[in-house]
């Protein structure tokens, strides 16, 4: 204990010497007891100005952390000695067992508000340099210490949800094995981070996801991966093997984020880590935050990392690894997905032979005549897609710091390109198919392109397989729905899973719905066929439409509103089995259905006061709907008693029906209230039956109103007395706001919890 003392003592002379910002709060809200090395809720609902009290019975490194993540915290003691403060996540060593505060605020500024917020601790550093996924994708429920399969198609930038419910040396898998995997708990705060297989202590029960990325950047692919754990519960004993460090970088850029982890290690249960680094590989300095298997350290000069992994009194380190900071990078050469461009193709650019230190930057250039070279603007990674149009020549700078290289150039030829359709626009698919980039592989050489130009998964007319070299190019074709032709799929021949694109290019360059429509056939299996439209001239496409089996010839329709796009790409995506029939498509027409009245929406007043009210507006159309009310007049006025999103339907002829949105926030709150928290207590706070309040100035007849959180009435109260009570007691448990009022005079609102 009197080390504990000292040690505190020691961090308070420290804050006051170094003169920390740091943010008092005066305003109690929300508890928690930490007994153990764990991670957990303080509250759900933190405002600004606003600290939580919490008691720990244990010591050792804590993270905590806001769900808006622009928020300011300082920890202090009991008496506001100041612990640590700083930016969310906020790390800190609590140096002793006892009492403590966590005061929260909007910045440095000790900015404030009344917006909820859920705060959180989680025992350990917080991990920095991972990657965090948005989409969501595969989940397991795991009770016992086994092994199993999270997901079997994972694209690179998902997240897999667990259900933990067991303790344990955990270690996590993708099928690539270039992959960079992330472990976060379930606010994304990042528990571990490094390649494929990550190793992970998972020391407390609950939800946690499990990022997956296509290397250490965060790379993103479409590409289906099997993701899958397995778990060990046996405890360490003896002598670890400590294994090989490995880095995610061995040379950068600058100062940069490496992550580093250990390959070929003791899993056990019980294991403590400690990293460390050194100038020389002999002199070793331990980086006394970082003490799990799994390290992200910003390195600004060269140095040697290693880790001691320990049980007990037993320990081993690991070999260590070398990070430089590298100097002048190798521009290697720009190679490209293909040296002929026809039809205005996209051609995918990359790098071989060259460095990829951790912290390179990349600039991509063309140029006419490899002389004169204009940069292209948004190329900054070390990949680039761009459609090639005329014959040009590409090349890549790669700058390390003030040290720049450029790669050798690249010649990419391009054919006449195909233009764009103009609406409406018609494809019977019957006459002879003519020469694209291939014999006779595009409907017609104006508007159309194909993608592969020949083998079984290229498209063809249904008669003309073996211009594409199709293997037994009459077996399993289509017959065409009307007139002599189709575009025909060949699937019963073409490796599972393999795919062919058809492209048709189409000017939608006014505000108006389009319907695309099509018959298509696809008599059995699991082949299918995806409709993809892109609006930037091929660079993204969005699904907009999936078929599956269809045993006779049915009209589908899809309708698109565009916005002025004259330069839209429309994809038929075959995706076949291998098994017995093709799949086809006849009788294209792209037109225009109407035109889209640019309607808006707007109010009088986006946030409101329980009870007040805002006028919403509507212009553009000559009809409109709103909803969730249902009125149908340009204006409307509205009482919302929750957040409310009010979306508008506009149409001028009753065939578009084109949207749009305004979102009114309701929030408990006083219009011109003269506060008198120096005149008036309400207390306890948090209440379990009697609610207590003391009026300190002079007293006249007062009224206390209480509201649930989405602002409905729940008990009102005339108060006769200076000294006075409410009985809550039948209130359910939650979270409650007050206010006291005279005359209907607002004079004092709070929160409150009812436990």
């Amino acid at each position: 204990m009197k080390k504990q003392f000292l040690i505190l003592c020691l961090l308070i002379c420290l804050n006051s010497f170094l003169g920390f910002s740091q943010c008092f709060n005066t305003t109690p809200y929300g508890t928690a007891t930490i007994s153990s090395c764990s991670s957990g809720t303080i509250t759900t609902c933190n405002w600004a100005t606003e600290y939580s009290s919490l008691t720990f019975n244990t010591v050792g490194t804590y993270t905590f952390n806001s769900s808006i993540g622009t928020d300011y915290l300082t920890l202090t003691t009991a008496a506001n000695v100041v612990i640590a403060s700083g930016s969310v996540p906020l790390v800190a060593t609590i140096p002793s067992n006892g009492n403590y505060r966590l005061h929260v605020n909007t910045n440095s500024s000790c900015g404030s508000d009344n917006v909820c917020r859920v705060t959180t601790y989680a025992c350990g550093t917080a991990t920095t340099g991972g990657c965090i996924s948005t989409s969501a994708f595969g989940s397991a429920t795991i009770t016992t210490c086994s092994s199993g399969t999270i997901s079997t198609c994972n694209w690179a930038g998902e997240y897999s949800q667990l259900n933990i419910g067991v303790t344990g040396a955990f270690t996590f898998y993708s099928s690539t094995t270039t992959d960079y995997l992330t472990l976060t708990d379930a606010s994304n705060n990042i528990l571990y981070a490094g390649t494929t297989p990550l190793s992970a202590n998972i020391t407390s029960t609950g939800n946690y996801r499990l990022h997956v990325s296509g290397n250490s950047s965060c790379a993103t692919d479409n590409t289906c991966r099997t993701t899958s754990y397995s778990c060990l519960n046996v405890p360490c004993s003896g002598t670890p093997n400590a294994g090989t460090t490995s880095v995610s970088s061995s040379t950068i850029c600058g100062s940069q984020n490496v992550n580093f982890s250990l390959v070929g290690s003791t899993v056990a249960l019980g294991l403590s880590y400690q990293w460390q680094s050194s100038p020389n590989n002999s002199t070793w300095t331990s980086l006394p935050t970082f003490t799990n298997s799994t390290m992200t350290q910003v390195v600004s000069s060269t140095n040697y990392y290693r880790c001691i992994v320990s049980c007990g009194t037993f320990s081993a380190n690991s070999v260590s690894s070398l990070v430089t900071v590298g100097g002048n990078p190798s521009g290697g050469n720009a190679i490209a997905s293909s040296t002929t461009s026809c039809a205005g193709n996209s051609i995918t650019f990359s790098l071989v032979g060259n460095s990829s230190w951790s912290g390179i930057s990349y600039q991509w250039q063309s140029s006419p005549n490899n002389t004169t070279w204009t940069t292209i603007f948004g190329a900054n990674s070390s990949t680039t897609t761009q459609m090639v149009n005329t014959s040009t020549y590409y090349r890549c700078i790669l700058s390390c710091g003030s040290n720049s290289v450029a790669s050798t150039s690249v010649y990419v030829a391009a054919a006449v390109p195909v233009t764009y359709a103009n609406i409406p626009y018609y494809e019977t698919f019957d006459n002879v198919w003519q020469n694209g980039c291939a014999t006779r592989n595009v409907p017609d050489n104006l508007h159309w392109r194909s993608s592969p130009l020949t083998g079984d998964n290229a498209w063809r007319q249904q008669n003309d397989g073996v211009s594409a070299s199709w293997t037994s190019a009459t077996t399993g074709n289509v017959t065409p729905h009307s007139g002599a032709g189709c575009a025909n799929f060949h699937s019963t021949q073409a490796t599972a899973n393999a795919k062919g694109d058809l492209d048709v290019l189409v000017n939608f360059n006014q505000n108006a719905k389009y319907a695309i429509s099509f018959y298509y056939i696809n008599p059995n299996g699991t082949d299918f066929l995806n409709v993809l439209l892109s609006s930037d001239a091929g660079i993204s496409f969005s699904i907009k439409g999936y078929y599956p089996t269809q045993t006779t010839w049915t009209k589908k329709t899809i309708y698109y509103n565009a916005v002025n796009t004259p330069s839209c790409v429309v994809k038929f995506k075959g995706n076949a089995d291998n098994g017995n029939t093709d799949l086809g498509i006849d009788s294209l027409s792209i037109r225009l259905v109407c035109l889209n009245p640019s309607i808006s929406a707007t109010t009088s007043s986006d946030t409101l006061c329980p009870g007040q009210t805002a006028t919403l507006t509507a212009t553009g159309a000559t009809n409109y709907t709103w909803n969730p009310i249902g009125s149908t007049s340009s204006t409307v006025v509205v009482s919302p008693t929750i957040n409310t999103n009010y979306v508008l339907t506009g149409s001028n002829d009753g065939l578009c029906f084109p949207t749009t949105n305004v979102t009114i926030l309701v929030t408990p709150c006083a219009i011109g209230v003269n506060e008198l928290d120096n005149n008036a207590n309400v207390y306890p706070n948090p209440a379990k039956d009697i609610l207590s309040i003391d009026f300190l100035t002079e007293f006249s007849s007062y009224t206390i109103e209480i509201s649930n959180a989405v602002g409905e009435l729940v008990l009102k109260k005339e108060l006769h007395d200076k000294n006075s009570s409410v009985n809550i007691e039948a209130l359910p448990h939650g979270i409650y706001f007050y206010q006291l009022s005279h005359k209907n005079t607002s004079l004092k609102i709070g929160k409150l919890i009812k436990e």
